[in-house]
């Protein structure tokens, strides 16, 4: 009769980040996310610039920079760029790969749209932006 189409999941964020993310929330990524591939040593967003994109790290690994200085290192599964993009204020750190990696990058829309459909993610959100403008 009716055949269930089977849901797009990209192999690439399948792979990486299975065990952070649910089959639903990866398929969601896969629909409304860009998938960039950046070199090692890239940045890819800039402290006291405007947030126009979160991102989600899907391969690879990245340091969060603040004046200059590391302030954290980050991997596979990450949120970044979330808290200028909901709060509208400038980007609090910039942002540069360590390694080859791949990213999932999410326009206001889209990333909007990923934290409608999928409330665990969002509650993380939530949590990160509280953590990261205290």
């Amino acid at each position: 009769m009716f055949t269930r189409k089977p849901r797009f999941i990209n192999p690439t964020i399948a792979a990486a980040l299975e065990g952070d993310l649910n089959e639903h929330e990866m398929h969601v990524l896969s629909t409304l996310g860009t998938l960039v591939e950046l070199d090692a040593h890239e940045i890819f967003a800039a402290e006291g610039a405007v947030g126009r994109e979160a991102v989600v790290l899907v391969t690879g690994s990245a340091h969060v920079m603040r004046e200059g200085d590391t302030i954290a290192e980050v991997g596979p599964g990450t949120i970044l760029g979330e808290s200028a993009l909901l709060t509208h204020e400038p980007r609090n750190a910039s942002l540069m790969t360590t390694s080859p990696s791949t990213l999932a990058v999410l326009n206001a829309r889209e990333f909007a749209s990923f934290l409608d459909q999928c409330p665990r993610i969002a509650a993380k959100v939530d949590e990160l932006v509280a953590a990261r403008s205290a």
